[in-house]
Order: C-alpha cells, then structure tokens, then sequence
C-alpha cells in the first residue's frame, strides 16, 4: 500500500489539544512520551518505567530515574556550578580514584560523623598546619615504636590528677641548663 495524501477530521481531537496548538508531542502506545511545549519553552520526555528528564523553559533542567542513574564516559567527566553542588544519598556513599584523589577547599572544610572517623594509610600521613588543636571527651592515646615531639618549647598540664611518666627501662631528663624538679 501507498499512502498518498492525509485526512483530517475536525471534529475529533487530541489529548494533547490546546486552543494554541502550543503542544507537540510523540506519544508511542507503549507510554513513551516526547511534549515540546511552545508556550512554555519547555521539552519533557518520559518512558514507561517512569523515567523523565524535563527542560523547563526556564533555565532548569530534572532528571529522574525511579531506580538507577548511571553516567559513563570514555575520558573525563566535568561538573560546575556557578554557585553550590549538593550531593545527597539515602544510605552509602563512596569514591574511589584509580590514582590520586586530592580535595579543596577555598574556605573552611568540614569533617564530621555521628558514628567514627577512620582514617587510614598503607604508607605515611603528613599533617600540616599553621596551628592545630586537638580535643578528646574523654580519653586520648598514642601508640607508636617510636614518638617524637619536637618545639620550641613544651609544656604538659595535668589539672586536676597526678602525672604518671613511666619506662620499661629508665627515664632520662636531659637540660642545655638546669632542670627545676621542685
């Protein structure tokens, strides 16, 4: 067969009908869905799983999936915001960088956890900073073969209990000057 020329009914209509003609759309009978909105600017596409991305007209774009969003790229992957990225998971979340992983911040950066903070390193962990605080509710130990601490001057403060400073072996207070015991 050969379709010649087209018919129009005017006394049905679309479901998509509007007295501007505004809309434009691909509806399979699967549920697929593409409506161009000419009033609005805006495109909004849509399958059968419920899965849409909507361009509205003004600048916005949203995207939803009801199960699974996954982005491949066979280089690099860029994301920028003139102003805040916001990233939100309803359980776990993980990076993993085949090679380096390097994080900054302009400004302050922020750490925090309700449960624990690991942090962990198969080779060495350099901390460097202009100064640096430390503060444990309740108690605060070092375990190391050996420790060195090293500044222009030290001063350790026990205010409310006894100091405990104890060797396996002997204990050695080695001054440039005199040592004040009392």
């Amino acid at each position: 067969p050969f379709v010649l020329g087209t018919h129009y009914n005017g006394s049905e209509t679309s479901g998509y009908h509007t007295p501007g003609n505004d809309l434009k759309v691909i509806h399979t009978r699967s549920g697929t869905k593409i409506i161009l909105n000419d009033a609005q600017g805006s495109v909004f596409i849509e399958d059968p799983s419920g899965n849409t991305w909507t361009m509205d007209g003004q600048g916005n774009i949203n995207v939803n999936a009801p199960k699974n969003f996954t982005v491949n790229a066979g280089d690099n992957v860029s994301i920028t915001a003139g102003k805040n990225v916001s990233i939100s998971a309803g359980n776990d979340m993980s990076t993993d960088a085949g090679k380096d992983h390097t994080q900054t911040a302009r400004g302050n950066q922020k750490i925090s956890a309700v449960g624990n903070i690991d942090i962990n390193a198969t080779g060495d962990i350099h901390e460097s900073s202009k100064d640096k605080t430390e503060i444990a509710q309740k108690d605060f130990k070092r375990q190391a073969d050996t420790s060195n601490e090293v500044a222009s001057q030290i001063t350790i403060f026990s205010s409310e209990k006894d100091m405990t400073l104890q060797s396996g072996k002997q204990v050695q207070v080695n001054s440039s000057e005199k040592t004040n015991q009392f």
